[in-house]
């Protein structure tokens, strides 16, 4: 979460990290617009919390009006 407002992400993004042996974390990559396919990670995710792919994708949406309110 830090690195997604330290990097002034908006709605949706990925960052994928790598933890060492000695549990130093480094984060690998930023993706600002990771894939929205139904069987994309983002997606995934949000099934596991019970959420619908259409539902994700209004909520997505949702939030992002509120930029422009």
């Amino acid at each position: 979460v830090d690195g997604y407002h330290a990097l002034e992400m908006e709605s949706y993004a990925r960052l994928d990290f790598i933890v060492t042996e000695d549990e130093k974390i480094y984060c690998l990559e930023a993706n600002t617009l990771p894939g929205m396919t139904p069987t994309s990670l983002i997606p995934q995710e949000a099934a596991v919390l019970g959420m619908d792919y259409p539902t994700l994708c209004e909520e997505l949406i949702r939030v992002s009006q509120k930029k422009y309110e």
